[in-house]
């Protein structure tokens, strides 16, 4: 990959990627930081929070992100609705876990929902969250009401170009050293910091990320919402998803590029009304 497209594409993922990271002086509440607490999930220990009360939505983050992702989402959707803000394994502050994938973070969740004896609730996802969402549902559909699935795709190959260039080189050497130390003060395994993004990229890779037949089969209704901007996601591809899912909606946001939940005057009216509706 040439230097110039490295730049490009970091130019809007590093924003994304450092929302983890505190910033000096700052006033508002450090979601994913303030006052979690632990659930044991396998041999694991997952991190969460819960903002709000009203009927339980689960949000589910971004690629090597954090609870962090839903900093602009968080404080208008917590006056509609009781939200669990998770961190994955391996992410945020949760515990790590030996490797990942798609279907091993979704089983992680459902193991989540059980143990908080969560009986019907609604996910609101976000990229890898998406994803993950998407396949929660497609297990424990008699669980799940509604999937907001935010900026995920089937699969590496409908990326773009310079999307799928940059997962194929993706390092810890391209990430700013400000998330490496932000990842290893938050962390419980600081110390799996290269192992954390080489397993992400490994998970990245894997050819499918949700098989046809899954999409065509999921049951609760879904909200496919893309920003027209995405530089990683084509269009067409986020239009190809509506079509291939049996109960689904179509938002696309305008001038908006993968952080498609940085807007919340746009998004929460959005959201909220999806989830609200019968």
């Amino acid at each position: 990959m040439t230097t110039k497209k490295i730049t490009a594409i970091l130019s809007i993922t590093i924003p994304l990627l450092l929302a983890s990271v505190p910033l000096m002086g700052q006033t508002h509440v450090e979601y994913g930081s303030n006052g979690g607490t632990y659930v044991d999930v396998d041999n694991t220990k997952i991190y969460y929070e819960v903002y709000g009360e009203g009927s339980p939505v689960l949000l589910l983050h971004g690629g090597m992100g954090s609870i962090s992702n839903f900093n602009d989402l968080i404080p208008g959707l917590s006056k509609h609705f009781k939200l669990y803000a998770m961190d994955s394994p391996s992410h945020g502050r949760s515990y790590s876990i030996d490797s990942l994938s798609y279907t091993i973070l979704a089983d992680h969740v459902i193991k989540f929902i059980d143990k908080l004896k969560l009986d019907k609730l609604d996910i609101i996802g976000y990229s890898d969250g998406a994803i993950v969402g998407i396949l929660v549902a497609s297990k424990i559909p008699d669980k799940i009401g509604k999937v907001i699935f935010g900026a995920g795709a089937l699969g590496p190959g409908a990326s773009k170009p310079e999307g799928l260039e940059m997962l194929q080189n993706f390092s810890p050497e391209i990430l700013p050293e400000e998330f490496a130390a932000s990842y290893k003060k938050k962390s419980p395994n600081p110390d799996h910091w290269e192992t954390f993004v080489y397993n992400s990229k490994k998970m990245w890779l894997q050819e499918v990320w949700i098989p046809l037949e899954v999409l065509k089969l999921t049951k609760p209704k879904v909200l496919v919402l893309f920003g027209d901007r995405d530089p990683f996601i084509p269009l067409s591809h986020s239009i190809d998803i509506y079509h291939q899912l049996p109960n689904a909606e179509l938002c696309i946001l305008p001038n908006t590029f993968h952080e498609i939940y940085s807007n919340p005057e746009v998004t929460n009216p959005i959201l909220i009304k999806f989830l609200a509706e019968n």
